[in-house]
C-alpha cells in the first residue's frame, strides 16, 4: 500500500514535509501543553526539529508513502486550506494494524481540525486495504479521547501501566486503544 502525497478535507490539506517545516516542528514540539501525553520531553533546541525533519523527509524521498513493512512510518503536516500549518499527523505500519500518531498546535485547539484529519487518514487506509487502523492514548488525555470518538473510533480497551509519558513522570501509566476496522 502506497499512502498518497496529500490528503485534503473540506478545510484540510495533509502533505509531506517540506524544508520550510521546521518551525512548525520546533514550535509544536516544544510546547509542553501539546508534548504533555507523548512519549518525549518538549524540544529545547531547534536542532532536535531539523533532525526530525530531515528523518521524516528522508522516509518520503525513499520509500515514497509505502507501507509494505512494519515499522515504516510517514509524517504528514496538517494544514489549513489557507495554507497555515498546524499540525501533524503520523502513520505507521505496525504487526496490527496501522498506527496513526497526531499532535497540533495550541492556536488551533478546539476548532475539529484533527479528528477531521484522523478520520480522513483512516478512511483512506481502510478504502486502500488496510483492515484496522489504530491509535492510542492516555487515560487522562480527554482531548484526544474526544478527536478519536470523532473520527469514527472505538474505545476497545484499556492497557494498565502500558506506557511511559515522561512528562508526567518515570512510572508507566494506563492507555486506552482506539481502532476502527473494515468490515469482512
Amino acid at each position: 500500500m502506497r499512502l498518497p502525497r496529500e490528503l485534503e478535507t473540506e478545510r484540510l490539506c495533509l502533505r509531506p514535509p517540506g524544508a520550510g517545516d521546521e518551525a512548525l516542528l520546533f514550535a509544536l514540539f516544544s510546547d509542553p501543553e501539546v508534548v504533555r501525553y507523548l512519549s518525549f520531553r518538549p524540544y529545547a533546541d531547534p536542532e532536535r526539529a531539523r533532525t526530525m525533519l530531515a528523518q521524516v523527509r528522508r522516509a518520503w524521498e525513499r520509500h515514497a508513502g509505502e507501507l509494505s513493512s512494519e515499522k515504516t512510518s510517514y509524517l504528514y503536516v496538517v494544514c489549513e486550506r489557507a495554507g497555515a500549518a498546524v499540525g501533524t499527523l503520523g502513520v505507521r505500519r505496525e504487526t496490527y494494524g496501522y498506527e496513526l500518531s497526531y499532535a497540533l498546535a495550541r492556536s488551533a485547539w478546539g476548532r475539529g481540525y484533527m479528528p477531521e484529519a484522523v478520520r480522513a487518514a483512516s478512511d483512506w487506509l481502510l478504502e486502500n486495504g488496510a483492515w484496522r487502523v489504530f491509535a492510542t492514548c492516555h487515560v487522562d488525555n480527554t482531548g484526544s479521547q474526544r478527536t478519536l470518538e470523532k473520527a469514527g473510533f472505538e474505545r476497545e480497551g484499556c492497557m494498565r501501566r502500558y506506557f511511559t509519558f515522561p512528562n508526567l513522570g518515570p512510572e508507566p501509566a494506563d492507555g486506552y486503544l482506539y481502532a476502527r476496522v473494515r468490515e469482512a
